[in-house]
């Protein structure tokens, strides 16, 4: 397939950008474990990711060893596909390795975005997505020896798409920049079988049956960000976000509010064995909940002073109320990502 002179340009400011990155090695930390660690993946080794460029990998879940990485941009996400795993975060950097975390490259570096990349997915080991603040959305099909931008209209509120639509019919230039300017931050993105789904700023919780290259925006009566969503089984969706909420959506229904009373804001879901699920956020605040989640009435903007829990979910607290980011469930463990460094969840 013959490239555009879009894509030569962005590849040669590509490459041009890797050697400034090549210099600006991530720091060796001697006390690395207990950094800032933001992501954790897994499959048949660990691998984390945080501030400074940080990159730990584990082949047992419990040593682990730093790596070489050719920048210093802080990481917010990874993902691993088999030998495989990508890396994302600020300065729009992406990296890559093909050898379970030995050597990394640098596949795009772009800090004159001033736009950090916040999740990566991979659908198999040439076609992926990097998705970020203010709409940041590449693709890859080649296993990212090149990537390329698209923007995504359906992710905005409809009232915002019906402006966009208008100016569009006018100027389709200003109809881009107003679209680039607009589009919220999209935080994370989780697959299930062939439906991906998209968690944003400003109430965005979305679904693609295409590989994100259309969506369709759920209506939630919410307009505070989330930052995860994931489905429980065929039937039930949740999502997490600021200040402590979350909902869950049943059959394809309305988004249903569930009190927590907690005010801290949840980074992400964990699926545990049986009817278990795990959300995990700010002040080291974990919200442990039964399934089927409980249906609440209450006001998700409201702070009652009196407030009581729904059923089945109770709030608890590691012992230092590190910020959890993330965790995954190897060898056994419950490995955990927090502003405190790594960690292991007891779970009951």
């Amino acid at each position: 397939m013959k490239r555009t002179i879009a894509a030569c340009i962005a590849a040669t400011f590509a490459v041009s950008y890797s050697t400034t990155a090549l210099a600006e090695e991530a720091f060796m930390a001697p006390l690395v474990e207990q950094s800032v660690l933001l992501d954790i993946d897994a499959d048949s080794f660990v691998v984390i990711v945080g501030e400074r460029g940080h990159i730990l990998v584990s082949e047992d879940g419990k040593t682990f060893s730093q790596k070489n990485v050719p920048t210093h941009s802080t990481l917010t996400a990874t993902t691993v596909v088999g030998n495989h795993v990508w890396a994302v975060g600020h300065d729009a950097v992406i990296l890559h390795t093909a050898d379970k975390g030995e050597t990394w490259e640098i596949q795009n570096y772009q800090p004159e975005l001033q736009r950090p990349f916040l999740d990566v997915l991979f659908f198999d080991e040439q076609h992926g997505i990097a998705t970020g603040a203010y709409g940041l959305f590449y693709r890859t099909r080649d296993g990212g020896k090149s990537w390329n931008a698209e923007r995504h209209a359906s992710l905005l509120d409809p009232m915002d798409q019906e402006y966009l639509e208008d100016i569009r019919k006018e100027d389709e230039a200003f109809y881009q920049q107003e679209l680039e300017s607009i589009l919220p931050h999209l935080n994370r993105v989780t697959l299930d079988g062939n439906t991906l789904y998209m968690a944003g700023e400003a109430g965005l919780l979305a679904k693609s049956t295409n590989m994100g290259e259309s969506w369709e925006r759920y209506y939630v009566d919410y307009t505070g960000s989330f930052f995860d969503i994931k489905p429980l089984d065929e039937n039930t969706v949740l999502a997490v976000g600021l200040r402590g909420n979350i909902f869950v959506n049943r059959n394809a229904g309305e988004w249903e509010y569930v009190q927590t009373c907690s005010n801290s804001t949840l980074n992400s879901i964990l699926v545990g064995s049986g009817s278990t699920v795990y959300a995990l956020g700010n002040n080291g605040m974990m919200i442990t909940a039964q399934r089927p989640l409980p249906t609440s009435m209450r006001d998700p903007y409201a702070n009652p002073s009196d407030c009581v829990a729904d059923e089945g979910i109770v709030a608890s607290q590691i012992k230092d109320k590190a910020a959890l980011l993330n965790a995954t469930q190897f060898n056994g463990e419950t490995i955990a990502v927090t502003a405190n460094g790594i960690k292991t969840l007891n779970l009951k």
